[in-house]
């Protein structure tokens, strides 16, 4: 599609895919990485090409015409920006793997993944928990709530035709949320791994929500089919598995999940050799998450969807660290992830690093007065960026905490890391089980155009 190119043309030439990108969060991640792109000296020479997923053509196009609106009004160089649709349904690991081959047969390159698209599993309210919470504890009930309710053992269709009776089962929000985007991202390792430059290498980057606690996991039940919190168990998942990924733990599994050796949807694109199977152009993984603002993941109707708009203002207000309310807002931290120079992100890390701590979550910020920005965030068992004890950051420190938050300590530290091995662990095997599945029905002519 963008025909062949010089690795000097393309330093000149920033590939950023994002998925579930038709209204929300999504939708915000698009808009808000033309702006930056734009706006930043540094890229004055260069391009940026948004591929944005949707589920459907007709979504596709509809989002691109809104995309290109966008950008026609914020931008008086609208030609250095190229929008791209693409259809995957992340529940349905064959549309996967079509996406994949696609991309990896069209583009040069990834300078970076932004795995946005998820579903939250919700079907009701406990409206008197709900009510009643918010009355008497409103910034803790509309960051960390607990009247959400979803309904257990929810699963994918089958993902084949002809293997049908071989498929091990797969839970809905675990495999929109987590499993296909972690498969999306093993398929397209060799373009993440040609990045380069401008950005350093390439760049996978996880959404997760504040709600993620990793009590909210069971490492025997990873994919969340026997508890009532599906979508935070995917999300503290997510967690583990992103802070957890340059650990010596879990080294054995993150490299055959870096592997491009034997990639099932990958022939090279655009006539270049396979990329090398070695460590010097490993992908790094991010943590982010957009704080809490209004999307349509939970359902509600319009005057609902306001007055919980209303009481995240309030909540800000209040103190909350975290309603960014407005999902542009939301966009903040990975969009700067994303965009970054690698000496950036590096000099962030570097404090949590130099107190032998590691990976940081950052999360969507913003103050009283609205003004945003990228900040860490605590996680259960991990603390801020893996450091033991106290935070060691002036601004960690002086962030409002979630009620019964504890320093980390060693003994909780070492049960993450060890949470983290298992998850992965079991994540690359389940890969390994379903690309087997895959393969063998490809072959099937009764499950061809089963992918979008």
């Amino acid at each position: 599609m963008f025909g062949n190119g010089t690795e000097e043309d393309l330093q000149d030439k920033v590939y950023i895919l994002v998925t579930g990108a038709n209204s929300g969060l999504g939708f915000s991640i698009c808009c808000r990485l033309v702006d930056e792109f734009l706006s930043s000296p540094q890229r004055a020479n260069q391009s940026l090409t948004v591929i944005f997923t949707t589920r459907s053509p007709k979504k596709g196009n509809d989002t691109q015409l809104r995309l290109q609106d966008h950008l026609r009004n914020t931008s008086t160089t609208p030609s250095r920006v190229t929008f791209v649709p693409e259809s995957v349904d992340l529940n349905n690991l064959v549309s996967v793997r079509a996406l994949s081959r696609r991309l990896n047969e069209e583009y040069p390159k990834l300078d970076a993944i932004v795995l946005n698209a998820g579903i939250g599993g919700w079907t009701a309210l406990n409206w008197p928990r709900a009510i009643w919470g918010v009355l008497t504890d409103l910034v803790h009930e509309v960051s960390w709530p607990s009247y959400k309710i979803a309904p257990t053992g929810m699963v994918t269709d089958y993902q084949t035709t002809t293997l049908a009776d071989q498929e091990p089962r797969l839970g809905s929000v675990f495999c929109a949320n987590v499993f296909g985007h972690y498969m999306l991202a093993h398929n397209v390792m060799p373009l993440l791994r040609r990045s380069g430059q401008p950005n350093g290498p390439g760049r996978v980057i996880w959404l997760s929500s504040l709600e993620a606690t990793r009590k909210m996991l069971d490492v025997e039940d990873l994919q969340g089919l026997r508890t009532a919190a599906p979508y935070e168990s995917s999300k503290a998942l997510t967690d583990l598995l992103a802070l957890t990924a340059d650990l010596p733990s879990t080294a054995p599994f993150v490299k055959s999940f870096y592997s491009v050796e034997g990639n099932h949807v990958s022939n090279g694109g655009f006539g270049r050799p396979r990329v090398a199977d070695d460590d010097d152009s490993l992908p790094n993984m991010y943590l982010s998450h957009p704080g809490i603002c209004g999307t349509g993941i939970l359902p509600l109707s319009w005057p609902l969807f306001y007055a919980m708009i209303a009481a995240f203002y309030l909540a800000r207000w209040l103190g909350s660290p975290w309603h960014t309310v407005m999902t542009y807002f939301g966009a903040c931290a990975p969009v700067w992830l994303a965009l970054s120079a690698q000496s950036v992100l590096d000099a962030a890390e570097s404090t949590y690093r130099q107190h032998g701590g590691g990976r940081t979550k950052w999360g969507s910020s913003c103050n009283l007065l609205g003004k945003d920005c990228a900040a860490s965030t605590e996680v259960d068992g991990w603390g801020y960026g893996g450091v033991v004890g106290p935070a060691v950051v002036e601004e960690d420190r002086q962030r409002r905490r979630k009620r019964g938050a504890v320093d980390l300590t060693a003994e909780d530290k070492v049960e993450f890391e060890e949470m983290g091995r298992k998850c992965w662990q079991k994540m690359e095997d389940l890969r390994i089980e379903w690309d087997k599945l895959l393969d063998l029905a490809e072959v099937s002519p009764d499950d061809f155009g089963l992918g979008f």
